[in-house]
């Protein structure tokens, strides 16, 4: 035909081909990196960058609680309510390490023993707490008597000591303890044989406590309502001032209400007052130990979701099976028979750590003839170690450098059942706390052939 139109081709170039025509092509990186113009720093320079850093951010941010005046007033405040039977509580935004060292070091001019625990430390146990506290002469006994050793009796024989009536010496000589407590809710305050410890301590007469609390949300749920709202038998004397500013001597004022001898006051408590001690400063000595390469909040969280997935696991694993249940010594043998050297010395750890931080080996319910799995499983998952620690521990020895190394080394044993979390995340404290669930003598056996 004379007036066809001009055919376009076979092939018609559409929006498809010319999007494949452009991703075909090679993508081309620009040789101008920012190592090649910006030199890294040296170590020097990023020291004082980072120091400069730091000074400005001091300067910013308001300096709360620096004052010499507003600090004598308060530790003033505080003393004499330590003096009427109350133990103090303090929370708030920022590190308050700094004020509290410096209310244990004006408590010691009065000649008063004063302990400080760094309970935010992984390493710090509630055994360094007690042995520190027997460093008082008399709490440990006459040097030649023997004393036992154990949680309890030491326990015991410190609040014994603090305890005695004003009648049986000079009242002015009756030592007094003051207990400062950095970061109450950390590991070594977790375990529920440790709360109850430090509950008899608390309402001695005169032992004080001062303590600072980090996690503020969920904070009042540690401690029940006759914890909360408990006194001490009578009001404690105060040790003698030195000068006259410090304050007055609670003996000479009328005994707070409730605390008479008539009074039925609760057995093991804390008598908290709290109060709000913002210092909005960095918790640049608390967090020294934290291992840089894990997610801040990130155990914590693990520690949460862990015992519904451990308790699903058993639960698959055979009929009956719960979670924590009691495995034999012949199955954990066979279990770390086919695990490398590595998690052998990772279990030997774990196991060792768990021993030390069990109660002593009195298994009342053997004497009397009557055996409670139930109730001897409970007794021993007291004894669970906190994950973070372990961490520390793991890292110390060698065992494992990171958080993914130690969880890989503990995949194994947590599949079979011979690592499982403890119920309530080791004392409601909200972190991971894991243990083995071998009774105390066969667990004795396996780490020691290991």
């Amino acid at each position: 035909p004379e007036h066809e139109e001009p055919s376009l081709g076979f092939a018609t170039h559409t929006a498809f081909d010319a999007y494949f025509q452009l991703v075909s092509k090679p993508a081309r990186t620009s040789s101008n990196v920012f190592s090649s113009i910006l030199p890294p720093l040296t170590p020097e320079e990023f020291t004082s960058a980072l120091a400069t850093h730091r000074a400005a951010e001091r300067e910013r941010i308001p300096r709360l609680w620096d004052d010499e005046r507003t600090r004598t007033a308060s530790y003033q405040r505080f003393h004499a309510e330590l003096g009427e039977g109350f133990n103090l509580l303090f929370y708030g935004c920022g590190s308050k390490r700094a004020f509290l060292n410096g209310f244990a070091a004006w408590l010691s001019e009065d000649g008063g023993h004063v302990v400080v625990a760094n309970g935010f430390q992984p390493s710090f146990t509630f055994k360094d707490l007690l042995a520190a506290i027997e460093q008082v002469p008399g709490v440990a006994g006459d040097p030649g008597e023997p004393s036992a050793g154990g949680l309890d009796a030491q326990v015991q024989r410190a609040h014994a000591f603090f305890s005695r009536p004003a009648s049986s010496m000079d009242a002015s000589a009756l030592p007094h303890l003051y207990i400062v407590v950095h970061n109450i809710d950390g590991p070594a305050f977790r375990a529920p044989k440790h709360h109850a410890a430090l509950a008899l301590l608390a309402l001695a007469p005169r032992v004080h406590l001062a303590a600072s609390l980090d996690h503020v949300v969920g904070a009042p749920l540690r401690w029940s309502l006759s914890e909360l709202f408990a006194r001490k038998p009578a009001p404690a004397p105060a040790p003698p001032t030195s000068t006259s500013t410090r304050a007055p001597n609670p003996t000479t004022a009328p005994p707070a209400a409730g605390a008479g001898p008539a009074d039925a006051a609760p057995k093991r408590g804390f008598a908290w007052l709290w109060h709000d001690l913002t210092t909005l400063a960095p918790y640049d000595f608390e967090l020294a130990h934290a291992d840089p390469g894990v997610l801040a909040g990130a155990s914590a969280l693990r520690g949460a979701r862990a015992p519904a997935a451990s308790s699903a696991g058993m639960a698959g694993a055979g009929a009956g099976a719960g979670a924590g249940a009691p495995v034999t010594e012949t199955a954990a043998r066979h279990v770390l028979a086919s695990v490398t050297q590595k998690a052998k010395k990772l279990f030997v750890l774990l196991g060792t750590k768990q021993l030390e931080v069990m109660a002593a080996p009195a298994d009342k319910e053997k004497e009397k003839g009557v055996e409670k799995a139930g109730k001897e499983a409970e007794a021993e998952a007291e004894g669970a170690y906190d994950y973070d620690r372990l961490f520390a521990a793991a890292r110390d020895n060698f065992v494992a450098q990171n958080d993914t190394a130690l969880r890989a080394l503990l995949g194994e044993f947590r599949d079979h059942g011979l690592v499982v979390p403890a119920p309530g995340g080791g004392g409601g404290g909200g972190g991971e706390a894991l243990w083995i669930p071998l009774r105390r003598e066969a667990l004795l056996k396996v780490v020691a052939d290991l």
